[in-house]
């Protein structure tokens, strides 16, 4: 009984510190600035994307599947075609302008998300200005490469390690025993990934146990978002009354800002957390 009353204060005194926090440390308006930036970002990346899942001859199933689960049938219809007509030029200069492209756009989205948990841990920036804009990029290149690996593991088959066996010589015991487990691997990874944003984008030393339940609410809570807000776009569609033939593109808009509404928030109850613990 002492333990459901400790735990039903401390979610109390989280909610409580979440909504004083919310309007104070500007959520929303730094939500809107991730999403902006991610917008910019977004058809690039899937060029970029393609690009190295194709040259590794790794299905692309996976991430259209992905896109299926978690995005509006016309947001999907968008995306899908911008992906059929454009995904498939080998052209060097349109890829290596998708690569510039990602990593200019999202890194002013990486950098809005630095401001925000900086201001969670109430810390000023205290790193100089190019060596910021020089982590955004490496963050960016990172979390790209992350979100690549991601879409990868469920998927990789014996092309994959035909592939990797030309340069590095690896059993074929490991790779049944990687069929059997990469269920497990691929949460793993995804809380790794979220582990690592929240430890290290803002200016102050972190460890795992700092921010694993910030990590845990967006992954779950990212996952239940797109859920219901695709649940709530395909059944009421009076939006495309209002918005005619953008409303594809806001749409795409409201999901981008919801999910970097959760990504802060998960920042903020990293420091709430770290901040009661400490008293």
């Amino acid at each position: 009984m002492k333990m459901i009353n400790k735990i039903t204060t401390n979610f109390l005194y989280v909610i409580k510190k979440l909504i004083t926090r919310y309007g104070e440390h500007s959520v929303s308006a730094y939500s809107a600035q991730m999403a902006f930036f991610l917008m910019l970002s977004i058809f690039p990346f899937f060029i970029f994307l393609f690009t190295i899942l194709g040259r590794f001859s790794i299905d692309s199933g996976i991430f259209v599947q992905f896109l299926e689960s978690f995005f509006p049938k016309e947001v999907q219809k968008v995306i899908l075609n911008f992906i059929n007509d454009y995904v498939l030029v080998r052209d060097n200069s349109i890829i290596s302008a998708s690569i510039i492209g990602t990593i200019l756009s999202a890194s002013k989205g990486i950098r809005a998300l630095m401001i925000s948990l900086n201001m969670a841990y109430n810390i000023r920036e205290s790193r100089k200005f190019i060596v910021v804009k020089l982590l955004d990029m490496i963050y960016t290149v990172l979390i790209v490469f992350g979100i690549v690996i991601i879409l990868a593991l469920p998927n990789i088959g014996i092309e994959m390690y035909n592939f990797i066996n030309k340069y590095i010589s690896i059993k074929w015991e490991l790779f049944e025993l990687y069929s059997q487990i990469k269920t497990i691997i691929l949460p793993l990874t995804l809380i790794v990934l979220m582990s690592l944003i929240y430890m290290y984008v803002p200016n102050v030393k972190l460890k795992l146990k700092d921010v694993i339940w910030g990590t845990l609410f967006s992954i779950i809570g990212w996952s239940f978002m797109s859920y219901f807000f695709t649940m709530f776009i395909n059944d009421f569609s009076n939006y495309k009354v209002i918005y005619g033939s953008l409303a594809t593109v806001i749409i795409l808009m409201f999901w981008l800002y919801f999910s970097s509404m959760i990504l802060i928030v998960g920042g903020e109850i990293n420091s709430i957390i770290k901040e009661k613990n400490e008293i």
